[in-house]
């Protein structure tokens, strides 16, 4: 039923500023009163626009007749104890209407309108809900079988993956022009060897570590791996076909690895419960599409990694973020509570205990989380909380440093508690409320006594910190070696989490009980597995690392392949003095004749073939 009111053009415009439901409207102004004397100009009147009016047509009646979209109708309810219920529904048509006689008309046409969450019925009581039991958790059975830090990371970093990063590095240097480039298996074990090295023994320029100087010598490297084998494996090191990306998909150069390992985190996760979910920043400093820039942070310019992690840090699963257009799956819900949706669906089937910030809570997401089975606390924005009778912040402020204010929805068993610690900070939680009260480490200057802390405050402390304690283990011994590309560092981030994960499981596993000694820690496991891949050798080398020995570049630049490789008058005769082989570099007393480079006999045979 059409409702009418008297209201000028201002008000309108602010009505229909803050209606979501209008998909077209029309404004009709009466004439001002003053209007023959009036010398303002409104612009042109074919095509009025409510931007340009002026002061007595924005203060004049005006007859406004409004088209809405069809939605589902619904009522909020906000139910105080001792209150009745206030109820504000939804209308589904409006006129406002005065005067038939306009004299310019304005119309106003909104896009469609997004799809809108049904509001839910809110009962607000000022009580409490109990703790609900800890989640049932089982410690993974192939544990028992690992003994070295090197089976722990081979659960990530298998033989799939290993062929993967062979054969697309041998491929795309073979696309590049370096027809004759061969990589094993063993290679490539070898060079994430020396990438894991850089970062707990970093030098300033990787070339570094091949010099033979007093200050500064690296003979295991050297005998591992020359320094333009490690070049050429540096330039050429890829995981994806640049034939075959997804145009859709930002990260296409690193999704397939990516992929691989987000199967295998998930499937040897130690099956903790209680999981914390929050963004993780990969340090980039260039110039991408995807960088952010969040300040606060460690690590404040880079790629954002929507991450879903245990207690201790280990990584479940892991989303690069692409932008706000390609991670919003739920617009009913948001942009936070969608990321929440996405990750949890990656999860085995079972019955969990989520923590996050802020930027992802909202009640809307705790009651689709308990349809599903799962629990949820996080901190909540005040704008956020539909009205619930919480203290107002402002006089929050005013108690002392401990005191809380808690009212939970009776309907939906949702809890929000409102506490003063160093700031004013509100929790939402299906999983437990104030009780049983805490006692904190901190110490009150004016209370004189430890400051009492609610139970959800104490559980989201515990728990929600997983992220941050990945971040600060990758962040320990990151690969110091970094190049310009855009993705390398997307290359390097998950070889780090490799090994922290492998070594959150070498921790809870029999391995670490029975060790003789003192149990590893970070760095004397990542030691390990790069001290196992340094004495690996190839049981089947390449024909460009065994058959073919390496010449000097200098020595094939100053040879065309023309003349080099033409296979006519390449005669080996004796000069009257020793110099330097082309190819071995060792002293001889023969040189090709027609490429005028000195080279032994069976050097010779190298030398003029690709």
């Amino acid at each position: 039923m059409a409702n009418r009111k008297k209201l000028n053009v201002d008000q309108i415009i602010s009505y229909l500023e803050e209606d979501d439901d209008v998909f077209s409207a029309d404004i009709f102004i009466t004439p001002p009163d003053n209007w023959q004397n009036s010398d303002e100009d409104s612009g042109d009147e074919e095509f009025a626009s409510i931007n340009n009016l002026s002061r007595h047509q924005l203060l004049a009646e005006a007859e406004l007749r409004v088209t809405r979209s069809f939605h589902t109708e619904s009522t909020v309810v906000n139910e105080l104890v001792g209150d009745e219920a206030k109820v504000d529904p939804i209308p589904s048509t409006s006129s406002v209407t005065q005067s038939p006689q306009p004299s310019c008309s304005s119309s106003v046409t909104q896009p469609p309108p997004k799809r809108r969450r049904v509001e839910v019925t809110r009962k607000w009581r000022f009580v409490d809900i109990p703790e609900k039991a800890g989640k049932e958790h089982c410690e993974p059975d192939f544990l028992e079988n690992l003994r070295n830090p090197i089976q722990f990371f081979e659960l990530f970093y298998d033989e799939e993956v290993f062929e993967l990063l062979r054969s697309e590095t041998e491929k795309n240097g073979i696309q590049k022009g370096k027809h004759g480039f061969r990589v094993s298996t063993t290679d490539i074990k070898h060079f994430i060897a020396i990438l894991l090295l850089s970062g707990y023994n970093s030098v300033s320029r990787y070339r570094m570590y091949w010099e033979q100087k007093v200050d500064c010598s690296f003979p295991t490297i050297a005998a591992l791996m020359s320094r333009n084998r490690f070049e050429e494996l540096l330039r050429y090191f890829h995981v994806a076909d640049n034939n075959n990306l997804d145009r859709n998909d930002k990260f296409a150069k690193v999704r397939p690895l990516w992929n691989l390992l987000n199967a295998r985190w998930i499937k040897y996760y130690p099956g903790d419960k209680n999981l914390s979910i929050d963004e993780s920043m990969i340090p980039y400093y260039g110039k991408h599409g995807t960088k952010q820039h969040i300040h606060g942070k460690p690590i404040r310019f880079g790629y954002k990694n929507w991450s879903i992690c245990t207690r201790l840090g280990y990584l479940i699963y892991g989303e690069l973020y692409q932008g706000a257009s390609t991670g919003n799956t739920h617009p009913e819900l948001g942009v936070g509570a969608s990321v929440v949706l996405d990750l949890i669906s990656k999860l085995p089937q079972g019955s969990y205990s989520f923590y996050f910030d802020n930027f992802f809570t909202s009640l809307p997401l705790l009651d689709e989380l308990q349809k599903m089975g799962h629990d949820g606390t996080g901190t909540i924005r005040a704008n956020r909380t539909e009205k619930a009778p919480l203290k107002d912040p402002k006089e929050m402020k005013k108690t002392s440093r401990g005191c809380h204010h808690q009212c939970t929805d009776t309907l939906s068993n949702i809890t929000l508690v409102r506490y003063n610690d160093n700031n004013i900070v509100t929790v939402a939680s299906t999983q437990c409320g104030v009780a049983p009260i805490s006692k904190v480490k901190r110490y009150c200057d004016k209370q004189k006594k430890d400051v009492e802390q609610p139970r959800c405050i104490v559980n989201y402390n515990k728990y929600m910190g997983g992220v941050d304690r990945l971040d600060q283990n990758v962040g320990c011994y990151r690969i110091a070696i970094r190049l310009k590309r855009w993705y390398w560092q997307l290359l390097m981030f998950p070889l780090n989490v490799a090994v922290n994960n492998a070594f959150q499981l070498y921790k809870i596993s029999p391995a670490a009980k029975k060790h003789n000694g003192t149990p590893h820690d970070l760095l004397s496991f990542t030691r390990d597995i790069v001290s196992t891949y340094f004495l690996m050798k190839d049981s089947a080398p390449t024909t460009s690392t065994m058959s073919t020995p390496r010449s000097s570049l200098a020595v094939i630049k100053r040879v065309p392949d023309d003349i080099r490789l033409d296979g006519k008058g390449h005669l080996i005769d004796k000069q009257n003095k020793q110099t330097r082989c082309g190819l071995c570099h060792k002293n001889t007393t023969m040189k090709c004749i027609k490429c005028n480079v000195a080279l032994h006999s069976k050097c010779s045979i190298f030398f003029h073939t690709e």
